[in-house]
C-alpha cells in the first residue's frame, strides 16, 4: 500500500563528491539535526560530522577513520549537549570512542575481553544513557560490539565513573553483521543482534535475538547482567537491522536479509498480545540492499526508512498493524531516520552527495 501523507523538504549536506554510503543521524537537546557519515576513498574513509544550527549545515572532519562496517557509526549527545562517537576503526579493528570538547576531538579505544591488551571488534552500536535520575548512569556512553578475542562473543562497554565496564550478553558465534542498542524512553536497555552458525546447510538460520538488561537497584554500580532469548528463530542470511530508540510503550526492529531483499519488522506493543513479525516490504533480488532504519515519534507510530533499487522509502504501521510506504527520494545511500520531540520527521540518506529530508508538517 503506498501513501503520499508526509511531504519532505530537502537540504544538500555535503556535496564534494567524496561521500560513501553509510551515515547516522540524530536529534540533539535542541531539536537539531546532526549526522555522522563517512568520506574519502574505500581505504580512508575519514569520520565526519555534519550540524544544522540556525538553518545552516556545517561539517567537521573528526581525524578519525572508520572500517566501512555493515553497522553505522553511532553518533549521541549528553545532556550538555557535548557529541559523542562510537565506531570500528579503519587500521586496528578496535573500537573508538571520541568526544568533542575545547574545539577538539579526542579518542580513546574502548577495551575488550582480550586482557591488557585491547582486541578487535565489529558492529560496533551506542546511545548515551538518557535517564538523569540513575545518578551511577546519568549521562552514561553505552556501547555494544561483537568482540572477536571472545569468537564474536556479544559484550556492552559502559563508561562510567571514568572508566569503562565490560559485560558479557551473549556467547561466541559465526555471525558479524549486525548489532543495534537502544534505551527506550524510561532507560531500559536492550541489544538486538543475529547468531548463527555455519553448520553446513543449505539455508544457515540467523536467527534474530534481543538481550534485555535484567533489573538492578538504582546505586549498584557493577556491570548490568542480561537475558537473551530468540525472537525470530527462522530468520536467514541476515543483512543488517535497526532498532528504534527512546519509545514508550512499543519495541521495534526493523531488519533485512541479502538472499529475499524483504524487509522485516519485529513489533511487540505491549498490549497483552504477544510480539509480530511484520513484512514492512517485500523484496527480490532487484531490490538491492534494504539498510532499514527503524524509529518511532512522539505519539508512539513506527516506522522504517530502507532502500528500494534507488529509492529512499518510508514506511509508516498503522494502527491495523499493515506498513504503508511512500517514496521519499532517489538515493541509494544507507538511510538513517530519527523524529525529534515536535514530530518532525528527519531523514539522512546519500546520492553520492550526503542528502537530508525533513517532513514540512509533523509526522
Amino acid at each position: 500500500m503506498t501513501t503520499q501523507a508526509t511531504q519532505f523538504t530537502f537540504e544538500t549536506v555535503d556535496d564534494s563528491g567524496i561521500v560513501l554510503g553509510q551515515s547516522f543521524l540524530t536529534v540533539d537537546g535542541n531539536g537539531d539535526p546532526a549526522i555522522a557519515y563517512l568520506s574519502g576513498s574505500e581505504a580512508n574513509p575519514a569520520v565526519m560530522v555534519a550540524r544544522r544550527q540556525n538553518g545552516q549545515w556545517s561539517r567537521e572532519h573528526t581525524g578519525g577513520t572508520a572500517a566501512p562496517d555493515t553497522v553505522r557509526i553511532s553518533l549521541g549527545f549528553d545532556s550538555q549537549g557535548v557529541p559523542r562517537l562510537a565506531y570500528r576503526d579503519r587500521s586496528t579493528d578496535h573500537a573508538i570512542f571520541a568526544t568533542r570538547g575545547n574545539g577538539n576531538w579526542s579518542f580513546e579505544e574502548i577495551p575488550t575481553e582480550g586482557g591488557i591488551a585491547v582486541r578487535g571488534v565489529a558492529d560496533v552500536s551506542m546511545q548515551i544513557e538518557p535517564n538523569l535520575h540513575d545518578p551511577p548512569f546519568a549521562d552514561t556512553p553505552t556501547v555494544a560490539f561483537r568482540d572477536a578475542f571472545q569468537g564474536d562473543a556479544l559484550r556492552v562497554a559502559r563508561k562510567a565513573g571514568g572508566s569503562w565496564q565490560i559485560s558479557g550478553v551473549d556467547g561466541p558465534s559465526d555471525t558479524r553483521n549486525g548489532v543495534s542498542l537502544a534505551f527506550d524512553s524510561s532507560a531500559g536497555l536492550t541489544v538486538a543482534y543475529f547468531q548463527g552458525f555455519d553448520t553446513g546447510a543449505p539455508a544457515i538460520r540467523e536467527p534474530l535475538k534481543l538481550a534485555r538488561e535484567l533489573p538492578s537497584d538504582v546505586t549498584d554500580t557493577r556491570p548490568p547482567d542480561f537475558d537473551s532469548q530468540v525472537i525470530d528463530k527462522d530468520f536467514v542470511a541476515a543483512e543488517s537491522l535497526s532498532m528504534a530508540r527512546g519509545l514508550l510503550g512499543p519495541a521495534l526492529i526493523a531488519y533485512a536479509d541479502h538472499k529475499s531483499r524483504t524487509v522485516h519488522a519485529w513489533v511487540n506493543e505491549l498490549s497483552g498480545l504477544p510480539p509480530r513479525i511484520e513484512v514492512v516490504a517485500g523484496g527480490n533480488v532487484t531490490n538491492g540492499p534494504r539498510h532499514p532504519s527503524a524509529a518511532g515519534n512522539p505519539h508512539q507510530n513506527l516506522f522504517v526508512a530502507y532502500l528500494d533499487n534507488g529509492q529512499v522509502v518510508l514506511a509508516r504501521r498503522t494502527l491495523t498493524g499493515e506498513w504503508t510506504s511512500q517514496p521519499v527520494a532517489t538515493g541509494d545511500g544507507w538511510p538513517s531516520l530519527a523524529f525529534g520531540k515536535d514530530g518532525t520527521a528527519h531523514l539522512a540518506y546519500g546520492t553520492g552527495k550526503l542528502m537530508y529530508a525533513r517532513s514540512a508538517t509533523p509526522a
